[in-house]
C-alpha cells in the first residue's frame, strides 16, 4: 500500500491544549508529515456543565494546532450511555466526523491510534485499515477500572497491528496479558529546548522571581499518587528550602481530603504555580536548584513500572535530580540520586543543593541527549510504515516478547 494514502485518527482522553504528554509530543511531530486528526471523543452527559464543556463549540469544529487537526465536538450532541440506541448513534456520528476531516486533509486510508480502552466503541465506525494501541500507562491500576474496560483492552491487544508502551515494565505486563509482542517507545523530552535554556541561563519566569533559593522543583500533575506526607515532612524539616510545584491538580476532591496536601497549601515555603505551556517548562526546570520525582511507592503500585515523562526533561536541564526508587530508572543511577525515607531524602537534597548532587550537569545532559521527541517520533513513523507494508507482522525492534512466545 502507498504510505501517502494514510493518515491517523488519534483518540486519547487528554485535552490537546492541556498538559502536554507523550501523545501531543509524538503526534505534533508526526503531523508534520502525515495527516493527523486528534479527538477526545464525543462529550458525555456527565460532563455537561464542566468548565471545559462550557468553553466548547456549540456546533462542533476542527482547529489546526501544532500541525494536527484537533477536534472540538458539539457540546449539544452528547453521549448518554444509559440510552443505548442514542449512545451508539452519537458514537457513529462522531466517528464519521473524524473520517471526513481526515479525508479532507488528504488521507483516504486510516490508522486508528487508540490511547485508552474506553475508545474501543469508536473502532467499528472508523473503518480503519490499521490499528495502533498506545497504552501510555498500566490502566488497570487507575481508578475506575472495570471488567468492561478490561475486556476492551483485551480486544485492543488482540486486534492491534502495533501495541506501544512507554516502559519495559508496562510492555512486559501487556505482553503477558495479550500473549503478543509489545513495542517499547520510551518517554522523551524536547531536548534541544532544555539544552538551549540551560546554555542561555533562561530568563527567570515572573512567578519565580519572588521565590528564594534553594528551590526544589516538581513538574507534573498534582494527583493522589504524589507522596504529600513525605513532601510535607521534607518541607517542614528544611524550612529554608522552597518547594515549587508546577502542574494541574487532578481529582481535586481527593486532594483536598488529604490532610498533608491541605497542610502544604498553608506553608510559606511551598509554592503551587499551576500548569504551564509546554514551551515554558524549560525555563522553570533550569531555574531550580534540584528537581524531584516524589511518588508513593509500594510493591503493588504503578511506580514499580513507571518511566516518568519528566525524567529526560530534568536530565536535559542539567540540574541535580532526586527521586524515590523507581526500578525502571536504576540504569541511570550515575546521574540520579535515589532516596528512601525522610532522612535519606534530606541527605540527598542537601547534597544536591550544596554539592551538586549525583553526576555533573554535563553527564546528566549527555544521558538525555539520545532521548528527544524528534527521535521518538521517527521511531514511531518507522513502526507505522512497517504495519502499512506488513499488517500481519508484529513490529519487533525493541519489543518485549510475551511470556508465551
Amino acid at each position: 500500500m502507498d504510505r501517502s494514502d494514510f493518515g491517523l485518527i488519534a483518540l486519547a482522553p487528554n485535552d490537546w491544549r492541556g498538559q502536554w504528554v507523550n501523545r501531543q509530543q509524538l503526534l505534533s511531530r508526526v503531523g508534520q508529515r502525515w495527516p493527523v486528526v486528534y479527538s477526545n471523543g464525543a462529550w458525555t452527559i456527565w460532563e455537561r456543565g464542566s468548565e471545559e464543556w462550557r468553553r466548547s463549540s456549540v456546533g462542533g469544529r476542527f482547529v489546526r494546532l501544532n500541525d494536527v487537526w484537533v477536534d472540538e465536538p458539539s457540546r449539544v450532541l452528547m453521549r448518554w450511555p444509559r440510552f443505548g440506541v442514542w449512545d451508539r448513534l452519537l458514537i457513529r456520528a462522531q466517528a464519521q466526523r473524524l473520517r471526513r476531516r481526515l479525508s479532507v486533509a488528504g488521507a483516504h486510508k486510516r490508522i486508528a491510534y487508540v490511547c485508552h480502552p474506553v475508545f474501543l466503541p469508536y473502532l467499528k465506525h472508523l473503518d480503519a485499515e490499521r490499528l495502533v494501541y498506545h497504552a501510555y500507562d498500566l490502566f488497570e491500576f487507575q481508578p475506575g477500572w472495570s471488567a468492561q474496560l478490561e475486556a476492551a483492552e483485551m480486544e485492543l491487544l488482540r486486534r492491534a497491528n502495533l501495541v506501544l508502551a512507554p516502559s519495559e515494565g508496562i510492555a512486559g505486563e501487556l505482553a503477558k496479558k495479550g500473549g503478543r509482542p509489545v513495542h517499547v517507545l520510551l518517554n522523551a523530552a524536547d531536548v534541544p529546548a532544555f539544552l538551549a535554556a540551560a546554555r542561555s541561563v533562561a530568563a527567570e519566569p515572573a512567578d519565580l522571581t519572588g521565590i528564594p533559593h534553594p528551590r526544589v522543583g516538581y513538574v507534573g500533575s498534582l494527583h493522589p499518587q504524589v507522596d504529600y506526607a513525605l513532601l510535607r515532612s521534607l518541607a517542614e524539616q528544611r524550612s529554608d528550602y522552597h518547594w515549587v510545584l508546577i502542574g494541574p491538580r487532578q481529582r481535586e476532591k481527593d486532594l483536598v481530603a488529604d490532610p498533608h496536601f491541605r497542610a502544604l497549601l498553608g506553608m510559606g515555603n511551598v509554592h503551587m504555580l499551576d500548569s504551564k505551556d509546554h514551551d515554558e517548562i524549560p525555563a522553570y526546570t533550569v531555574n531550580m536548584d534540584v528537581n524531584v520525582m516524589i511518588y508513593k511507592s509500594t510493591d503493588s503500585s504503578w511506580t514499580r513500572l513507571a518511566y516518568p515523562l519528566k525524567l529526560h526533561e530534568y536530565l536535559a536541564s542539567g540540574r541535580p535530580i532526586v527521586t524515590m526508587d523507581l526500578p525502571m530508572l536504576r540504569p541511570l543511577s550515575h546521574v540520579i540520586r535515589f532516596a528512601r525515607g525522610v532522612d535519606d531524602w534530606l541527605a540527598a537534597l542537601d547534597d544536591a543543593v550544596h554539592s551538586g548532587g549525583t553526576g555533573t550537569p554535563a553527564q546528566r545532559q549527555s544521558a538525555a541527549a539520545g532521548h528527544s521527541w524528534d527521535a521518538r517520533s521517527s521511531e514511531l513513523e518507522a513502526c507505522l510504515l512497517q504495519i502499512i507494508r506488513e499488517p500481519s507482522r508484529a513490529v519487533q525492534p525493541r519489543a518485549v516478547a510475551s511470556a508465551s512466545a
